[in-house]
């Protein structure tokens, strides 16, 4: 299904995405994730099952607070829906909304408009309740969305996309601007590869545990930290189950 997006709103979102973000390809789709993974050598467990279709080589690492790192993935286009844990507001395409609601697994309410969206972790069988300001965003056009907004923990985004899967096991990355270089994987994590037909969910969230180094040859170990990216959780998609 093609958007029916202005395409000046496009350009405008590209020359917006690249003044926010250092470069780095979007990779992969949604599967099997296994967040929390312990990367230090010798850790049981380290790799989620199924096989790699691509390798992230040169992954861009920023700060994200004092014990975490994220990997860039900016999207190579807009996002069809965006949800915003930080100020609580639904952007969506109006092109992709009934589909949106169904990816998110949301309720939107007749009498309100605003979407009732389940977090992370809550039952899939039951409905969220009215009033639950945790779990309930205001709906705004998809063109308000500014991708130079910070991100928080649990963000969801919809891309046009297919399922595919991204290895990761990096033996000394520095840490962008930083005198801090790490080491992480093997892990295995599911993200969004582009395509013309499809969506897949992402969410923002630590998909495993690295370890920190003082020196550019990572022989100096000087503690661990969490890797967040976007990724896909596990059954996250609704024909997943």
């Amino acid at each position: 299904m093609e958007s029916t997006e202005p395409h000046h709103d496009r350009r405008s979102f590209l020359l917006r995405l690249g003044a926010a973000v250092l470069a780095a390809p979007a990779l992969a789709g949604c599967g099997d994730v296994r967040p929390e993974v312990d990367a230090r050598p010798g850790a049981d467990g380290a790799q989620a099952a199924g096989s790699a279709e691509r390798e992230i080589e040169r992954p861009v690492l920023l700060p994200w607070g004092d014990d975490a790192v994220r990997i860039a993935a900016p999207p190579g286009e807009l996002p069809v829906a965006y949800v915003s844990m930080r100020t609580r507001q639904l952007f969506v395409d109006r092109e992709y909304r009934d589909i949106a609601s169904f990816y998110l697994r949301a309720h939107i309410s007749v009498s309100t408009g605003v979407w009732r969206i389940p977090l992370a972790g809550d039952s899939q069988r039951e409905p969220v309740t009215p009033g639950d300001l945790l779990r309930e965003f205001e709906e705004l056009s998809i063109r308000d969305w500014d991708p130079r907004a910070p991100l928080a923990e649990d963000d969801m985004r919809l891309m046009r996309g297919r399922p595919g899967r991204a290895h990761i096991d990096w033996e000394c990355v520095q840490l962008a601007g930083r005198p801090s270089w790490f080491r992480a994987g093997p892990w295995d994590i599911d993200r969004c590869v582009p395509a013309d037909e499809g969506l897949c969910r992402e969410d923002f969230f630590p998909v495993g545990r690295g370890l920190r180094f003082a020196d550019h040859d990572c022989t100096q170990p000087v503690g661990t930290a969490r890797f967040f990216t976007w990724a896909c959780r596990p059954a996250i998609n609704p024909a997943d189950g």
